[in-house]
């Protein structure tokens, strides 16, 4: 295979993984001179990072706007590292904070691994260790030219079970009733995993249809990144300020494109109602609403909401992630507790679709529209669709 390049050069790709950290209210390690720590990554913002640096230690570190610092970070699981200017300090929703430029380059670290793609969760994989026993693993990174293998629970020694250059097969499970059987050997071992690259003598077709997979899965999970992207920034949502300015926040919904007919969208933060906006703002209006637990019709007064109807509003767009309660719940306290008679969609991810349009469907919806993987034409069809249906 080609020379890989595992470095984070686009400036979106480099926000997207501060904005990760910011969502797991993770930390960066930083250096600068003697000194070095962990700090909390508290906000994202197009030309900068916001770490919890408190100005004590700001003092004794001797920072000063200018000076470089190193950054090093953790991003599903494969470290980078970049360099860093300081840039100021202030106060973040009342806790003490310093800014730092974003970086133009986050250089892989480790690119001897077979780690080119991560999955947000394992795909359980067994494999034959070297007695020809089956043993239950977990496939935690990908490559071109192999994966990395976690052991099972328990496993003390690597060695005891494959030995390095040992050969094996493995089947990875990826999708219910779909599984690949791949032929392949220890390449290395790593923290609590081996690193097992494919052996294309053996099986050439099965590493083919690896390959193929991993072009698909990459495409999906970038395609899920974006989708999940916010282009304004990004503020770590437990700060404990921030709470107060949410719930204020939630109390109106946002007209994002004033257009009818208007499509309503309950979801978290900013992000999914963005996209949707960018995607379908064409043909539909989109306001959205980050609503808390109580009751919808009061926060929608913008939108012409009243005890006598439901105003601008002709479709109803729950996305899965809500900061409060489920979307089934939401959706069957629309329909049962507000009389809501306007069509209502929820929206989620492709696994399981079958069974999540059934449960949205006993809830009181009208489907489960797909939207990650973002297809635009598909969602703009089921829009159509369901307007005509109770237009």
């Amino acid at each position: 295979m080609g020379a890989r390049n595992l470095n984070k050069e686009h400036s979106e790709a480099i926000r997207m993984v501060f904005q990760r950290l910011c969502e797991g209210e993770a930390a960066v390690q930083l250096a600068f001179g003697t000194f070095q720590g962990e700090f909390k990554v508290l906000a994202e913002a197009p030309d900068r990072v916001v770490v919890g640096i408190s100005d004590v230690e700001r003092g004794q570190w001797g920072l000063k706007p200018g000076v470089h610092l190193t950054l090093r970070l953790v991003d599903r699981g494969l470290p980078y590292e970049a360099v860093v200017d300081f840039q100021g300090h202030g106060r973040l929703h009342g806790l003490e904070a310093c800014h730092l430029t974003m970086p133009r380059l986050l250089r892989a670290l480790d690119t001897h691994r077979l780690a080119d793609y991560v999955p947000d969760r394992p795909i359980p994989c067994p494999f034959s260790d070297q007695r020809s026993d089956v043993k239950d693993g977990l496939a935690m990174a990908f490559g071109e030219d192999g994966l990395e293998l976690a052991p099972p629970e328990g496993t003390r020694i690597l060695g005891d079970m494959l030995r390095l250059h040992a050969t094996s097969t493995v089947e990875l499970r990826i999708a219910q009733g779909d599984s690949l059987v791949l032929p392949v050997q220890v390449a290395y071992f790593g923290e609590k995993v081996w690193g097992m690259h494919l052996d294309d003598s053996r099986d050439k077709v099965a590493v083919g249809r690896y390959r193929q997979w991993l072009l698909e899965a990459r495409r999906q999970q970038d395609q899920h990144d974006r989708s999940r992207f916010s282009p304004g920034g990004l503020e770590s949502a437990k700060l404990p300020g921030r709470q107060d300015a949410l719930r204020s926040a939630a109390s109106m919904a946002r007209i994002l494109v004033d257009r009818d007919p208007l499509v309503l969208v309950l979801a978290e933060g900013e992000a999914f109602p963005a996209r949707l906006a960018e995607a379908i703002g064409r043909k539909f209006g989109v306001a959205a609403i980050d609503l808390g637990p109580g009751p919808l019709k009061p926060a929608l007064r913008v939108l012409g909401v009243d005890d006598q109807g439901w105003g601008r509003v002709r479709l109803v767009l729950i996305h899965h992630l809500l900061r409060t309660g489920s979307a089934m719940e939401r959706c069957r306290r629309l329909v049962q507790e507000e009389a809501c008679p306007l069509p209502i969609l929820v929206a989620g991810t492709e696994d399981e679709a079958e069974l999540k349009r059934n449960r949205a469907m006993a809830a009181g919806a009208v489907d489960h529209l797909v939207v990650d993987p973002f297809r635009v034409l598909a969602v703009l069809r089921t829009l159509d669709e369901t307007l005509k249906l109770f237009s």
